[in-house]
């Protein structure tokens, strides 16, 4: 994305001005006309020249086209003003003993071209995974479970009472899918855990519900077995969770643009 492009978009006055009620709200081109004093031709002309520049971006929504500021556009714009000369700094772990830090200083002889402070966050990332996949199966054994018992369980909670489904529409939850879940079912079901009955809209259907022993077993895990990884982001200060929190929602929102998908489920196996 080359800058001079980006300045050269945002030189002209009403065009910048239609970028920034970009920037506050997405809009079609009549919404972006009613807003400003420009015509809706003026408004094409405008968004066209905020495409190319890669600023804006527009999304089909039925008959209506609607634009937005696109996030890579705002970043390239940030990291210029934060870094006009363009030198490069170094964007490895603090500290040295990070065994991250170690692995980060092979790669930038190895690969010098790409972006070491993203590869330590990818390495983070994954670590960070590895520990929580591994704290939650401990935290679940406490109680006689495995993570995926607990998030089935869990999906009927948060339907809400009476804590029913059936495995169809469990299986359209965000964490929950097919297939394995008829063993684990009834594995909970002889815990006494949930209970199988008969749809009574559907004979053929089954219905789930959640046993009160499951509720009390749920409220027990979450009040008293939270995973190591609960009690270190409580190390963190409020404000410093609320912007973690806020930048992996960010994260999360462009890693599904670029699958083109929803989030893949949690698979119960």
């Amino acid at each position: 994305m080359r800058i001079d492009a980006l300045f050269a978009a945002l030189a002209d006055p009403t065009r910048r001005s239609l970028f920034e009620t970009l920037a506050r709200e997405p809009g079609s081109v009549g919404e972006l006309a009613a807003r400003l004093p420009v015509t809706r031709a003026a408004v094409s002309q405008h968004l066209k020249q905020l495409l190319g520049a890669g600023l804006v971006e527009v999304e089909a929504q039925g008959r209506r086209r609607l634009y937005r500021v696109r996030r890579e556009g705002l970043d390239a714009l940030s990291s210029y003003a934060r870094n006009p000369a363009g030198i490069r700094t170094d964007t490895r772990p603090a500290s040295v003993d990070d065994p991250i830090a170690n692995e980060l200083t092979k790669w930038e002889a190895e690969a010098p071209h790409i972006d070491h402070g993203i590869l330590a966050l990818l390495m983070y990332f994954t670590q960070i995974g590895q520990y929580m996949f591994t704290s939650n199966e401990e935290v679940a054994a406490q109680l006689g479970l495995g993570f995926s018992d607990v998030t089935l369980l869990g999906a009927l909670r948060r339907l809400g009472p009476p804590y029913e489904s059936t495995p169809t529409q469990l299986s359209r939850t965000f964490w929950i899918t097919l297939p394995g879940m008829t063993k684990r079912l009834s594995k909970l079901a002889a815990m006494g855990l949930l209970q199988r009955k008969a749809s009574p809209d559907d004979g053929r259907s089954v219905l789930l519900r959640l046993t009160p022993k499951g509720l009390d077993t749920l409220r027990e895990l979450v009040a008293h077995h939270q995973p190591a990884e609960y009690y270190a982001l409580q190390g963190l200060d409020a404000g410093e969770r609320q912007q973690l929190l806020k930048l992996l929602g960010r994260l999360l929102e462009q890693i599904n643009r670029l699958h083109g998908r929803r989030p893949p489920p949690y698979v119960i196996r």
